[in-house]
């Protein structure tokens, strides 16, 4: 019987996580009978292929194995060689909620080329710092924004961490661009694509993926300063979205101006102090320390390496912006 769904799973040196999460995608595509599920190793070199292949699931897991290319890379791999009419993009620390695999094919049931997009949570279990806290906020209010009803779905509502798709309409959208090769928008450049081509998007809050967060703020905040790059990579790619962007901005802050300015400057005469509060931060978010006010300390020093990041790419403060655009920012 050819499959009707066939869940990609990006990994990269994650064998560890990877085996806590793909059991339960396995247990869902057994019982479903009409799932495959497709494991791209991204070049891991940790013992994740060697993991999956004595799992025996033969029948309906494939494994596909790629030089290091990216996380863009490894999803456009996973959808070539998928057998399916629709892809379920799921990342390698979400554990499925029992029904997922169920809520998304009844989206697309009718054949219609669709995107939709699942709920998010945080995984039981997960140490909850400041950092994984400031996580499953960003998921609860992104989950109230695509519940509002008549919803209009903008490109950074486009989250394919946990999304399935038409095949054919992500082959006609072009797949995601491989360019992007560190972390950030390669979902919200894909994302604006297929808004610009009218597709039908919809939000499934009945189809939840708990994600294992393990990243720790060091982690954070260098994938802040890749954002920063991200971010103006997607404006040159899409001119008309660099006025949603969190750089055509002007903090409103006096520590966030600082932050900016600090993040910008080539030599940082506070930079010395800038680490010192990194690396004190580090160690209280590692023994699961919480609060608003490191809540927001943690936000001050993304905001510094976000702009780090836009300079390192060669970008340039506008000068004649001058009010806050509103914009849902992305979380790390």
């Amino acid at each position: 019987m050819k499959p009707l769904i066939s869940v990609v799973v990006p990994t990269y040196n994650r064998r560890a996580l990877l085996g806590r999460t793909l059991p339960e995608v396995i247990r869902q595509a057994r019982r479903a009978s009409d799932v495959e599920v497709v494991v791209v190793v991204d070049g891991s070199r940790d013992g994740t292929a060697e993991m999956l292949h004595a799992l025996g699931e033969a029948r309906l897991l494939r494994i596909v194995a790629q030089e290091n290319r990216g996380l863009a890379a490894a999803r456009n791999k996973g959808a070539e060689v998928a057998s399916a009419p629709t892809i379920l993009f799921l990342d390698d620390d979400m554990i499925p909620a029992s029904g997922l695999l169920e809520a998304h094919r009844v989206a697309h049931a009718d054949g219609a080329e669709r995107v939709a997009y699942g709920a998010l949570a945080l995984a039981a279990g997960v140490r909850r710092s400041f950092l994984k806290v400031g996580v499953e906020l960003w998921g609860e209010r992104m989950q109230r924004r695509l519940s509002e009803p008549g919803h209009r779905f903008r490109y950074d509502d486009c989250h394919f961490g946990h999304a399935s798709i038409s095949r054919d309409l992500l082959l006609r959208a072009g797949g995601f661009d491989e360019s992007f090769v560190r972390f950030g928008n390669e979902d919200y450049d894909l994302g604006s694509r297929l808004i610009e081509m009218g597709a039908e998007m919809s939000f499934l809050p009945q189809a939840v993926a708990s994600q294992i967060y393990d990243k720790s703020l060091r982690r954070w905040l260098r994938d802040c300063c890749c954002v920063g790059m991200a971010d103006l990579a997607l404006a040159r790619k899409h001119p008309l979205l660099a006025e949603n962007l969190r750089f055509a901005t002007s903090p409103g802050h006096p520590l966030r101006r600082l932050a900016r300015l600090s993040g910008l400057a080539p030599l940082d005469p506070l930079a010395p102090a800038w680490s010192l509060a990194e690396a004190g931060l580090s160690a209280l978010e590692r023994v699961g320390a919480r609060g608003t006010f490191l809540g927001k300390a943690q936000s001050l020093l993304g905001e510094r390496r976000y702009w780090q990041g836009f300079r390192l790419a060669g970008g340039r403060p506008p000068g004649s912006l001058a009010r806050e655009t509103k914009r849902q920012g992305r979380l790390a």
